[in-house]
């Protein structure tokens, strides 16, 4: 996040790395604080409402994206619940059947402002129906594209994970990096985002190399063979981020032993095969690994291969207590994205107090101290985009530590 200095933890500062022939680092400072400034502390649900208040929700119910629907509407429920408001009707929408068709309805039955939708791609559709109508939207969406217009993102932009542990590398005097992405759409994002802010702190991105997922890989690894960097950015999740961090760390499998010399051929004379000649070797097992929310699952807690890797993500003790809590409710474990639909009601039921018309204005929505929430403090720019205030987190090889807490107010976003 904006303005972070050292953390505490046991990964590599520069110069601890055993790969010999490094040369003089750049000087790197954090990026500085961005955004409106703060005055208090985030707002948290709570308040009596003064009438009826109608609030949409927009999920999938068929159709694309169903398995996320009913979590982020167990959730929404639990949050209304949870405020013990009894003036609040909440109108789901199936968008399955259409975006923009599923906001028209909504706005039909008196909805003020509209949760929802999880797609990017629907974004649009929802926002051309209810803008014209001073109807905002809280999209799920992680997209900072579709943002703005009276749209907001709610979701995790990976730029603001990013932003953060670009900032934490800043802050303990690392200044020359290295890529190690996937081949696909988010890694190019990621990768961009990522060479941006390290030229933001005054650093450099000595190489860049992607890897495709489910590939070997390790190519890929010997593209940064020989190069001087203080530490490796590797976003992307999932057994794709397993893999190639056991190649960073460990270096390939040793071939094959060839097969043994069967009775016929000793006593015919064959020569017995060669050993096989060893696989090159990228030297990079000493260098930290930097990633993104996408390692914030419990495999990659004990994947050997990230250990001692950073990322920034909210702080998990909340997000576990929620889980809990929603798992007792529902009899099942919530997938990442239902603690959004608990914030996003939360949020709703936060501004609701005033009169129709008054209640959800962009004043309100955008207010600079923020809000408190499942996943920590956050709040929405003028601009729709969205700003968390994040922790960074270390990957122990038996599960994750939080090394750095993320901040209570934005009044110390920057500090």
């Amino acid at each position: 996040m904006p303005g972070e200095g050292p953390g505490e933890g046991t990964v590599l500062t520069p110069g601890e790395a055993g790969s010999g022939g490094r040369g003089p680092r750049p000087d790197v400072n954090p990026i500085g604080a961005s955004g409106p400034a703060a005055t208090g502390a985030p707002r948290r649900p709570g308040g009596i409402g003064m009438g009826p208040v109608k609030i949409a929700l927009l999920v999938p119910q068929t159709g694309r994206g169903k398995d996320l629907g009913n979590p982020l509407f167990d959730a929404a429920q639990m949050a209304l619940f949870d405020t013990g408001r009894s003036d609040i009707t909440l109108i789901v929408k199936d968008t399955g059947r259409g975006a923009a068709n599923a906001a028209q309805s909504a706005i039909n039955e008196g909805a003020e402002i509209i949760l929802g939708p999880v797609f990017a791609d629907e974004v649009a559709s929802v926002r051309a129906v209810a803008a014209p109508l001073g109807v905002p939207v809280i999209t799920f969406s992680s997209d900072t594209s579709v943002a703005g217009g009276g749209a907001y993102t709610l979701s995790f932009p990976p730029e603001e994970e990013i932003r953060a542990i670009v900032n934490y590398a800043a802050g303990r005097g690392m200044g020359l990096f290295a890529i190690m992405s996937p081949g696909d759409s988010y890694g190019r994002r990621a990768s961009s985002a990522f060479a941006r802010d390290v030229a933001a702190i005054g650093g450099t991105v000595v190489a860049n190399a992607a890897y495709a997922a489910g590939g070997p890989g390790y190519s890929s690894v010997m593209a940064l063979d020989g190069k001087d960097f203080d530490a490796i950015f590797v976003p992307g999740g999932g057994g794709g981020l397993r893999g190639i961090a056991k190649l960073i760390a460990f270096g390939p499998p040793p071939p094959p032993a060839p097969a043994p010399l069967t009775d016929e051929q000793i006593a015919a004379g064959v020569a017995p095969p060669p050993p096989p000649a060893p696989l090159p070797r990228a030297v990079l097992p000493d260098h930290i690994l930097l990633g993104t929310g996408l390692w914030d699952e419990p495999s990659n807690g004990t994947s050997g291969g990230l250990a001692r890797g950073v990322f920034a993500a909210p702080e998990p003790s909340t997000r576990q207590s929620f889980g809990a809590r929603f798992e007792g409710v529902y009899g099942y474990r919530p997938p990442r994205v239902a603690s959004l639909g608990y914030d996003a009601v939360s949020l709703a039921a936060t501004l609701s107090d005033g009169l129709p018309g008054q209640r959800f204005t962009q004043s309100a929505i955008a207010d600079p101290n923020g809000f408190a929430g499942v996943d920590g403090i956050f709040r929405f720019l003028p601009n729709g985009t969205i700003q968390r205030g994040l922790a960074i987190i270390e990957v122990t090889g038996s599960g994750f530590s939080v090394i750095r807490g993320a901040p209570r107010s934005f009044q110390d976003f920057g500090s």
